[in-house]
C-alpha cells in the first residue's frame, strides 16, 4: 500500500475516537495537543484519559456517531466495530483503523519536533518501537542543531 504524507491542521475540528483504551488514550493526547475537539465513544475510559477535556459518550458506537467529524479513529479491540466505523464514514471523512492498517485511510507517524522543525518518521506500520527509537535519535540531533 502506498501512502501520501501530509500534516493536517485539526485545530478546532471535530475528531471522533471510538474506543477508550490505551491506544485511544495515546491518540486522544496527540489530538488534544493539536487543538482538536475530541469526542470519545466508549462505555469506559482508560485512567489516563481526562473526561473533562473531551466530549465523552459513555456507550458503544452507533451509526451516525461520525456526523460532523473531520477525522475518526477506530480504536476498539473488536475488528467488526472498527470495520463498521470505516463503512459508516462518508467520503469526506478520513478514518484510522488502529487494528488494521490495510483497512484505514491513514495511519499516524512518529514525529520528532524541534524548535523550528518537525520530522515525520514512518516504518509503514511495521514497528512502532523502531519508529520511537528513530524519533528519539532525531530529537537529540535537533537539540544539538538548535
Amino acid at each position: 500500500m502506498t501512502m501520501y504524507p501530509v500534516m493536517i491542521n485539526i485545530k478546532g475540528k471535530k475528531v471522533v475516537v471510538v474506543g477508550g483504551g490505551k491506544v485511544a488514550s495515546r491518540k486522544i493526547k496527540g489530538l488534544l495537543d493539536e487543538g482538536a475537539l475530541v469526542t470519545v465513544i466508549s462505555p469506559d475510559l482508560h485512567s489516563s484519559i481526562d473526561a473533562t477535556q473531551v466530549t465523552w459518550l459513555a456507550r458503544s458506537y452507533q451509526k451516525g456517531d461520525l456526523e460532523g467529524a473531520t477525522l475518526a479513529f477506530a480504536c476498539t479491540d473488536q475488528a467488526s466495530v472498527n470495520l463498521q466505523v470505516m463503512e459508516d464514514a462518508d467520503p469526506s471523512q478520513l478514518v484510522n483503523n488502529t487494528g488494521d492498517k490495510n483497512h484505514s485511510d491513514f495511519y499516524n507517524v512518529a514525529m520528532a519536533k524541534g524548535k523550528n522543525f518537525s520530522v515525520m518518521i514512518s516504518t509503514n506500520g511495521a514497528s512502532a518501537a523502531y519508529s520511537k527509537a528513530i524519533r528519539q535519535k532525531i530529537e537529540a540531533l535537533l537539540e544539538e542543531l538548535e
